[in-house]
């Protein structure tokens, strides 16, 4: 280390030449939210002089804004359907060279071993991957999960791997109790200075003062701009996420102010492949914060120091000397068209390709390969209603994972629920897909336009079942059978025919095939869709895979039935009238 700090010093003194230079480029200063002309030195990957410099290797930025890359606050990989090589080869073009990643999604498949392949599986990538551990593994004791993760486990991840921190605190009730497993896992990290996220859906602003209290420092999940300055004035960072199923951003804008920006971030969550592809990551955030009103520069500064600051990223986040050589070339600011990409000073991506080479990719333990194990009976599928005639409806909003609890006069024949397009309520089904206990919960769900047929996926969150929501009996059990036989993965079903899927035999939850190949698989799923009759905008599949959670209000379901998150209590889907 001191002969590499002594060649930094060397060339920000002048003693030497700078291994690059950038000229005639303008610098975005994300300190003063301003603008200026100045050369870039760099040595060894380092940022080591702004002025006047001469190096190595010249570097014309020819007109165009040097910003620092961009910060990705949340993420799972998993939801891109790739693993973190393929997802490094999305990402990077689009200027994001560093995410904090929970790998939570495969966590609840395989276990301890499952994060170590997440850790492995993100080194020596282009992609600077920050995994942390999981704390929240299973969710909650409310369904059946793959595996676990215990104290004890998320201890010997800290010690033995570069875990960087404690992922989202999703168990809320367990850090209000203080029940000891959950304190283990906040005080692993808190001993050793590590960011811990948090979870905090829902939450009224004793919740949040007692997640503050136990040390948990940022939460994606505010919904609201209310929530959003709760956890402002409490001392939180605010992530203000927009993924697939939840795009929080314009609710979240109106309480940015120069005095309280600095506490804002930006994350995806949850984002699917062909998202990625045709929106953006963290680049989509900046353009739609900008089009909502944001300065540039500020949303540039939300997208890179703060999260750098947020997540205790010291060298990263500004063009200043000390700090990491990542950043980008953007043509237009409004636009945020990015020319190139910088990592440490060598250029990985132009004009949206990888011109950097990625290895090989790490091979996953076995058993993640095989993790379906279910077993499943036709009639299991039947939701008994006896003589009432009323049922309590997990009722869905595109753009939001938070669903409404609601309480509707519902078709009973011989005692049993028949789903009804007409008045748009479909059965869901959540089936226990890891250790053949044949538990299945079914409800009433009401938002999807499907006129006949089913659509089924492995990806539930966040134990990861197999999720189903269709118009008839035979259509579902063909679906969950189909997605078993691929061994993960996500169908579309009618009269008995599969019209299109996609296989994700790496936990259920990913391909092992290249990005593109999963993105023409995908838009075959879209085609699909509009023959059974959804012509929508947005993504039935990731919001069919939150409602399953059951850490997110209102109702959920579980493979043990339905859940009502209020009361934090499964409840009867059918309602008597007293």
């Amino acid at each position: 280390m001191c002969v590499k700090i002594k060649a930094r010093l060397k060339a920000a003194t002048k003693a030497e030449k700078a291994d690059t230079v950038i000229k005639n480029g303008k610098i975005i200063d994300v300190f003063t939210l301003t603008i200026y002309e100045a050369d870039v030195a760099i040595t060894d990957g380092v940022i080591v002089g702004i002025g006047e410099y001469d190096g190595n290797e010249v570097i014309d930025a020819k007109g165009a804004y040097i910003s620092p890359s961009f910060i990705d606050g949340h993420v799972h990989i998993e939801s891109a359907m790739v693993p973190p090589e393929e997802f490094a080869r999305i990402v990077v073009p689009k200027g994001v060279t560093t995410v904090m990643a929970d790998p939570h999604e495969i966590a609840n498949v395989g276990g301890m071993e499952a994060v170590r392949y997440m850790i492995d599986a993100a080194k020596g990538l282009p992609l600077d991957v920050k995994v942390m551990v999981p704390s929240s593994v299973p969710a909650t004791s409310f369904e059946n999960s793959g595996s676990s993760l215990t104290a004890e486990e998320v201890e010997t991840l800290f010690q033995e791997t570069e875990a960087y921190g404690l992922a989202e605190v999703m168990d809320y009730p367990s850090v209000f109790s203080a029940q000891k497993e959950m304190l283990a896992k906040i005080s692993a990290a808190k001993k050793r200075h590590k960011p811990i996220d948090g979870h905090a859906a829902g939450l009224d602003t004793v919740g949040i003062n007692a997640y503050r209290v136990a040390g948990i420092e940022n939460d994606h999940e505010a919904v609201t701009a209310e929530e959003a300055l709760d956890r402002i004035r409490r001392g939180m960072y605010v992530l203000m996420r927009e993924g697939t199923a939840a795009k929080d951003i314009e609710a979240l804008l109106p309480i940015l102010t120069p005095s309280n920006a600095r506490r804002c971030v930006f994350a995806t969550d949850d984002k699917h492949l062909d998202d990625l592809i045709d929106e953006g990551s963290i680049d989509a955030s900046i353009r739609k914060a900008i089009r909502l009103g944001v300065e540039p520069l500020q949303a540039i500064q939300m997208a890179s120091l703060n999260a750098a600051e947020c997540f205790k990223l010291t060298e990263k986040g500004a063009i200043a000397p000390g700090y990491e050589a990542s950043f980008l070339f953007i043509e237009d600011l409004q636009e945020l068209t990015i020319q190139s990409v910088f990592v440490k000073g060598e250029c990985v991506a132009q004009n949206g390709k990888l011109v950097q080479s990625i290895r090989e990719y790490v091979a996953p333990p076995a058993y993640l390969l095989e993790s379906v194990h279910m077993k499943l009976k036709k009639e299991s599928l039947q939701l008994k209603l006896e003589e009432a005639n009323k049922a309590n409806v997990i009722t869905v909003t595109p753009g939001s994972i938070v669903t409404k609890a609601m309480v509707e006069e519902v078709t009973v024949e011989n005692g049993l629920f028949v789903p009804s397009v007409k008045q748009n309520q479909l059965k869901l089904v959540v089936a226990e897909r890891h250790h053949r206990l044949g538990h299945v919960g079914v409800g009433i769900v009401k938002g999807f336009p499907i006129k006949n047929g089913a659509i089924a996926a492995s990806i539930a969150h966040d134990s990861h079942n197999i999720v189903v929501c269709g118009t008839d009996d035979d259509s579902i059990y063909r679906a969950i059978s189909h997605v078993a036989d691929l061994k993960g993965g996500i169908a579309v079903v009618s009269e008995g025919e599969v019209l299109a899927d996609v296989s994700l035999p790496l936990a259920g939850l990913m391909s092992l095939e290249s990005y593109s190949t999963v993105y023409r698989s995908l838009s075959a799923l879209e085609e699909a869709l509009v023959k059974i009759g959804f012509d929508e905008k947005w993504n039935p599949f990731l919001t069919l895979s939150f409602l399953a959670l059951p850490v997110i209000p209102e109702l959920k379901l579980t493979d043990l039935g339905l859940f009502d998150v209020r009361s934090f209590s499964h409840i009867d889907v059918g309602v008597n009238d007293v």
